[in-house]
């Protein structure tokens, strides 16, 4: 395919996301402005993709808000956030965590991109301080402020041994993400879902200070500085330069994409993340294959060659690379984001991906259940804004 053919047919998939984007939205009926879904096949709206709303408020920003709010609203009387709100029929889903970036850093992110009033943000630390006080009542058997993983679900890495291995069910018992399962693993301490309540009290140490609770603020920066301590002490392995899930008689040993969540999260300082980066992202046999990032080490033992759909056992995922957004330039890696945007563009010219949940790791052919998957519309569009690809003097 020839440089402009290339460029005709990226722009023309470009055109179409706002489009696209739109017809992944759904009015639920008793709201005046509809809310965005997952996409592809995913009839709903899941708390592990709020990043889909800070990166679609430039958009639709009205309906971005709206996906947070509604999520805000749906939060339990005891504090829990709903992992999932589906549609026909409507139903709040409470049976796991499934949180990633943290609610209430994307909410203050969206926030402040979108120049909200003050009573928004109050809302927003109102949420996410009860959803705090939730995570150390009913996932904190360790008693040191690190979460647990009660199930398959929690992290989102649907079909991944990291996350079944022991007979760990797909969802909580009772369909309650307060239950622990009755079997020997339990419970098991998540390095992924520890980082996420870091960060998630870094941004509600933020919106204290915003707040003017500087009481607050000091006592929610002592919880992060005793967590981080927490997740260094419990869950880094120094030999391996890895972040692990600690079971009651030790470390579950699965490299997988969680670790770009205590990126994602800031939990590790620079130096830290150079030598993990270094021996981990820029090795074809981990993490750097042909169409970066896949789920799982491409050498680790758990890796599945099959590649099949809907699996963080190999595959690479849209969501990971959308995410990756917010931590790579964090971390000074910004050439290394764009060389991955530039090797996920190719693999849309060189098929036809529906915008699809996947890619294998190795091909870039996509994978994943239905199209217009809202993550791969908007990491599409990024990396076109990105390499200003609709610019004639801008190529691949």
């Amino acid at each position: 395919m020839d440089i402009p053919s290339e460029q005709r047919k990226l722009t023309a998939l470009f055109d179409a996301i706002p489009e696209k984007l739109r017809s992944n939205t759904r009015n639920t009926g008793e709201r005046s402005i509809p809310v965005m879904l997952a996409g592809a096949c995913y009839n709903g709206l899941w708390l592990e993709h709020n990043q889909d709303c800070f990166f679609a408020c430039d958009l639709m920003p009205e309906i971005a808000w709206e996906s947070i709010k509604i999520i805000m609203d749906y939060q339990q009387n005891d504090g829990l956030l709903p992992y999932s709100l589906r549609f026909s029929p409507f139903k709040v889903g409470v049976s796991q965590l499934q949180t990633v970036w943290p609610f209430a850093r994307c909410a203050l992110e969206t926030a402040r991109k979108l120049r909200l009033p003050e009573a928004e943000f109050a809302k927003i630390y109102d949420a996410g301080l009860r959803y705090d006080n939730w995570l150390t009542t009913y996932r904190n058997c360790n008693q040191r402020g690190l979460v647990e993983m009660f199930c398959a679900f929690d992290t989102g890495h649907d079909d991944s041994k990291r996350v079944r291995d022991g007979g760990i069910p797909n969802a909580c018992p009772g369909a309650w993400a307060g239950n622990m399962p009755d079997i020997p693993a339990m419970p098991i301490i998540a390095a992924d879902l520890s980082a996420t309540r870091y960060g998630g009290l870094t941004a509600l140490a933020e919106l204290a200070e915003m707040l003017d609770k500087s009481r607050a603020a000091a006592k929610l920066k002592q919880q992060a500085d005793n967590l981080k301590n927490a997740i260094m002490e419990h869950l880094y392995d120094k030999e391996d330069e890895f972040f692990y899930d600690r079971a009651p008689d030790g470390f579950r040993k699965y490299r997988t994409e969680h670790i770009t969540r205590l990126f994602l999260n800031r939990v590790v300082d620079q130096e830290l993340f150079d030598r993990i980066y270094i021996r981990y992202f820029t090795d074809v046999n981990e993490f750097f294959s042909p169409y970066p990032f896949p789920s799982v080490s491409v050498s680790d033992p758990s890796f599945n060659a099959e590649h099949p759909a809907n699996c963080w056992g190999g595959n690479t995922q849209m969501l990971t690379l959308l995410r990756a957004i917010l931590w790579m330039d964090h971390y000074g890696k910004g050439a290394e984001l764009e060389e991955i945007m530039r090797r996920t563009l190719k693999a849309f010219l060189r098929f036809d991906n529906p915008f699809a949940q996947e890619l294998h790791p190795v091909t870039g052919e996509p994978i994943g259940f239905g199209e217009n998957y809202t993550p791969a519309l908007l990491f599409f569009r990024e990396c076109c804004k990105r390499l200003k690809i609709l610019e004639k003097s801008s190529f691949l």
